[in-house]
């Protein structure tokens, strides 16, 4: 599910994508070869060029530590929250973006995308 958002954010030049699985029972958290595999994957399809915000359970976020700096240092800009709010802020402050790339300024924007279980 996420790889396909991030490959359409990138595909249609969006650039900052929320992602909330806090709705999801079954997303669990991934033993440490399954978060380095989907970190990896993420950060090949984001190509730098898309910013995660993924709103989490707690177990999620405590366990997800590592992916997280798996995907970072594939040069992914990433981090999970435990509240919307808390990801918004950090999703929509400026960065320097990619050329070509749209810039968003709140999430009714075309820049961002959101999906949510």
């Amino acid at each position: 599910m996420i790889s396909r958002a991030v490959l359409r954010c990138r595909r249609q030049k969006i650039e900052k994508l929320l992602f909330d699985s806090t709705g999801l029972a079954e997303f669990r958290p991934a033993g440490m070869s399954e978060q380095y595999n989907l970190a990896e994957r993420i950060a090949s399809d984001a190509k730098s060029l898309v910013k995660i915000a993924h709103v989490a359970s707690q177990e999620w976020i405590r366990s997800g530590k590592f992916g997280v700096m798996v995907a970072k240092n594939r040069g992914l800009d990433v981090k999970n929250f435990r509240s919307e709010p808390e990801a918004l802020k950090w999703l929509l402050t400026t960065a320097e973006k990619p050329s070509g790339m749209r810039s968003a300024t709140s999430i009714e924007s075309s820049g961002l995308s959101r999906i949510e279980a």
